[in-house]
């Protein structure tokens, strides 16, 4: 699973003025116009860009590709992209051959020619039926050959039309171009007895990803923050917050935060308000080291829709865990100290703990863990212990198998038996039998890629011992899982849309209804009715869609 987006969108208006003496110098205020003032060329293929000189009657141009640009043009205009290469946006400049100052240009991009499957999901029953379709741009054949990845996955015909196996379980149909194999496509088919389903709710107002969901007194869930993109390639929070009303299906504007978060927390106390904490902000400097991680925090009403600054903690972090103790107070603990480009990017880890004290709205330094950790999870436990595990030091170092306890009544965090599995991006699910289910995650980083798991194992409080437990169907890493009302786990997305559920009776998976879209960094709420609200997802880019698991 690859953590990197990284695009450039950049429009550029040369014009020039200029002079000359003597009884042949020309006018200049004269600038040039070419359009399309942008294009998306395919490898190979060409795209025809005219000139305008304004103010000048001799309309003849040069043309010309700025240094670093791909491919060729010639005096008519017609660009030719590489086949290659793919990159930019660059730039193609019109130079006005009367008035050589004078500029104007256009911004390409050269892309690869891809093969897209719609629908890219579905969930069918064993023996159930569904129509593909593929879309090839960028070549002249648009012709593909259809094919199922997994062995006995089903059956689809020259057209793609698919028909499901009788076995459960996670398939894929591939569409790949005649023209060229080197292109394909394809599409996950969750074949499932279950009768879960997601079904599409009302769109989010705002786009968001690593954001919190939090479900408050009145049955609605509060969605705060989350991750925008700032040009180039920087990633900032955004503090705008909405409320999503489980009887209508809609999402309405709430209070903003007092600061822009992402990757922050967000705790609940019993009598509604919610306490949201550190997360990093906006920034511009990502090049260098990155906006540093956020030591404020603030308090949301739902009885007046508001947020209001409360203390602010002893150390910025982001990345964090915040849990609600049997006490009344939160713990804090971890994170990083600096975000700002390609996610999980959160600087370097601290091993520094606080609480925080809802009576006085101050926080306090509590024991150190004896580990530092960002990306990490925090369960609590039956006997009002913590377990804290995984997560990484640095934003480039691997995951750690490492596990230990914080005792409230002590302050003190203690080492106990190491995870199976190393892991940083997973999730910690208490059970009804008090046990915590630990899924998947991401346990290697190397050449700027996350490779995902497909692990799971058990904590057992009572043993202070992890085992493993069935596997998933496919790696997951950013994904969500919620303990459900008849005692499974729903986990959702992370890597594809597929979810499925884990049943502690027999410590397995199985397919459940897919995900109407593909998530990681999403939230996900049980609501009270019992349903799950998944919502958001992603980063650069973020989702406002929203769907409910029934």
């Amino acid at each position: 699973m690859t953590g990197k987006a990284l695009f450039f969108a950049v429009a550029l208006d040369w014009s020039g003025c200029g002079g000359g003496s003597g009884s042949g110098s020309k006018p200049t205020a004269a600038s040039v116009m070419v359009t399309p003032s942008n294009a998306d060329v395919y490898q190979g293929m060409t795209a025809k860009f005219q000139a305008q000189v304004v103010g000048e009657s001799n309309q003849t141009v040069a043309w010309s590709i700025e240094q670093g640009g791909l491919g060729t043009i010639d005096n008519t205009g017609l660009y030719t992209a590489p086949r290659d290469a793919s990159g930019g946006p660059f730039h193609i400049v019109a130079t006005s051959q009367a008035i050589p100052s004078a500029k104007g240009s256009a911004a390409v991009a050269v892309l690869v020619p891809q093969v897209t499957v719609a629908p890219a999901s579905a969930t069918l029953a064993p023996g159930r039926t569904q129509m593909f379709t593929a879309t090839v741009k960028g070549l002249i054949n648009t012709d593909v050959t259809w094919a199922i990845q997994e062995l006995e996955g089903g059956s689809i015909s020259d057209t793609g039309f698919y028909e499901a196996p009788q076995i459960t379980g996670l398939y894929h149909v591939v569409a790949t171009s005649v023209e060229d194999a080197a292109f394909s496509g394809s599409a996950s088919i969750n074949v499932t007895a279950s009768s879960g389903r997601f079904t599409p709710t009302g769109s989010m107002q705002n786009g968001r990803g690593l954001h919190t969901g939090t479900l408050l007194p009145s049955g609605r869930v509060l969605m705060a923050g989350g991750s925008k993109r700032l040009e180039p390639v920087c990633v900032g929070g955004i503090a705008s917050a909405e409320t999503y009303d489980p009887a209508a299906g809609s999402f309405t504007a709430t209070g903003s935060m007092t600061s822009p978060r992402y990757a922050h927390t967000a705790t609940s106390f019993p009598e509604g308000k919610v306490l949201v904490t550190g997360g990093f902000g906006t920034t511009r400097s990502c090049f260098d080291e990155g906006e540093p991680a956020l030591r404020s925090t603030e308090l949301y009403d739902p009885s007046t829709g508001s947020f209001q600054a409360t203390g602010s903690m002893l150390t910025g972090r982001g990345g964090h865990t915040a849990t609600l103790l049997s006490n009344g107070k939160v713990l804090v603990a971890g994170g990083g100290d600096q975000g700002g480009g390609a996610l999980p990017f959160y600087g370097t880890a601290s091993n520094t703990a606080e609480l925080y004290d809802p009576g006085t709205g101050i926080f306090k330094s509590t024991g150190n863990m004896v580990t530092a950790r960002l990306g990490h999870t925090a369960t609590p436990l039956p006997n009002g212990r913590v377990l804290i595990v995984g997560g990484v030091s640095t934003s480039t170092s691997q995951p750690t198998v490492s596990a230990e306890i914080y005792d409230a009544v002590t302050g003190t965090f203690t080492k106990v038996a190491n995870m199976l599995t190393a892991r940083s991006g997973h999730t910690a699910t208490s059970l009804q039998d008090g046990r915590v289910l630990i899924v998947g995650g991401y346990t290697d980083f190397t050449n700027s890629e996350f490779h995902a798991s497909v692990t799971a194992e058990i904590y057992n409080p009572a043993t202070g011992s992890f085992s493993s437990v069935g596997s998933m169907s496919v790696a997951r890493f950013l994904h969500s899982a919620i303990l459900l009302p008849n005692g499974m786990v729903l986990v959702a997305g992370g890597s594809d849309s597929s979810a499925e559920l884990y049943d502690p009776t027999s410590n397995s998976f199985s397919s459940t209804g897919a995900m109407e879209t593909i998530r990681a960094g999403h939230s996900a709420t049980l609501l009270l009715n019992g349903q799950v609200l998944v919502a958001g997802g992603g980063s650069f880019s973020p989702l406002n869609s929203a769907e409910v698991y029934k």
